[in-house]
């Protein structure tokens, strides 16, 4: 899609299975997509599509059952080596050169920072340790540069809350904390997962803004993902949509919104409501049900909830048939329909 030199990361066919006693769940199935230099890639979909094991992919982290059946990840490691690029998928979890990777160049925002935080430890120890391990200071040194980047989160008071545990603090300040203790390296990449999870409107409109202007100051790319179509309209700059484990539409973030193709997509965009919309109708709702994820949906994944394969006649057979492909439609922009094959 991209040439090499504008991209950090690239996964190509990714494929994670989860085997259990009741059966396998593919939760990516041929998941491809890259993330561009100081760019903000949005990853969006419902519950269950995949989002959060995407994320925890790259960054070795998926939970046993869980393992990576197929595909490939590659991430332009700028510190290790040459700078050259790093297949992730051939390093082990545990590997010394995943965790030279894992919090220095590419950093992670878990979803609930309550439970992402160790509650024994204070938050300076917590965002201390990445400097500790990975840039060789002593426990001042470590210290200072935790009060310094609480202060550039703008956390009130950050000398007295680098000495705070995670429970004596609100949630908006836990959630600065988890930015501060991403960005204490200076990553190459961040991955923000749901990051404004549970927190009110005027604290997630602040998260948002401090997580823009930390991305223009340090020009990291960010991978963000969220169910929330308005939190990608304000931070993204191209945006990939998922379904039960695929990536159904990819394009810049206006084509998504202002030239949208897969019907999954545009079905998300009615179920919005808009500012200043004076009509009395209900919202539009997707029909259905998200498949069981023991389940195997044949042929498009969207196929039993899409209105255009319910009313047009010439998709009977094809939607249901086999997987379509990636068609690129335009600059960028790239969706897996039949509709446009």
């Amino acid at each position: 899609m991209e040439n090499n030199e504008d991209i950090v990361l690239s996964v190509e066919n990714l494929h994670t299975y989860f085997h259990t006693t009741l059966g396998t769940v593919r939760a990516l199935n041929g998941v491809s997509y890259s993330v561009p230099q100081g760019k903000v890639l949005g990853i969006v979909g419902e519950s269950g599509c995949g989002k959060s094991v995407t994320s925890l992919a790259v960054m070795q982290l998926v939970p046993p059952p869980g393992v990576i059946e197929q595909g490939k990840i590659t991430f332009k490691a700028a510190r290790r080596g040459n700078g050259g690029w790093v297949d992730i998928t051939a390093l082990g979890r545990h590997s010394p050169e995943m965790h030279e990777i894992r919090g220095d160049e590419i950093s992670m925002i878990f979803q609930e920072p309550m439970t992402s935080l160790n509650p024994v430890f204070t938050i300076g120890d917590q965002i201390s340790e990445a400097v500790l391990l990975h840039q060789g200071v002593d426990r001042a040194e470590g210290r200072r540069r935790a009060i310094d980047i609480l202060t550039r989160v703008n956390m009130p008071n950050p000398e007295r809350i680098v000495d705070n545990y995670p429970h004596e603090l609100s949630g908006g300040m836990r959630q600065r904390a988890m930015i501060a203790m991403a960005l204490s390296c200076t990553p190459t990449m961040l991955i923000a997962d749901e990051p404004t999870t549970a927190l009110d409107v005027t604290t997630e409109a602040q998260i948002l803004d401090l997580m823009r202007e930390l991305q223009a100051d340090l020009g990291m790319s960010i991978m963000f993902i969220t169910h929330n179509l308005g939190v990608i309209a304000q931070m993204a700059d191209e945006v990939a949509v998922m379904y039960l484990g695929c990536i159904v539409e990819r394009a810049p973030v206006d084509d998504i919104f202002f030239d949208t193709k897969h019907p999954y997509t545009s079905a998300l965009l009615q179920s919005i409501p808009h500012v200043g919309s004076r009509t009395q109708e209900r919202l539009a709702s997707i029909r259905g049900m998200v498949p069981d994820p023991y389940s195997v949906v044949p042929g498009c994944p969207f196929h039993p909830r899409c209105d255009a394969y319910r009313d047009k006649a010439e998709l009977k057979g094809v939607c249901d048939g086999d997987m379509p492909e990636i068609t690129a439609i335009g600059p960028r922009h790239y969706v897996r329909c039949y509709l446009y094959q």
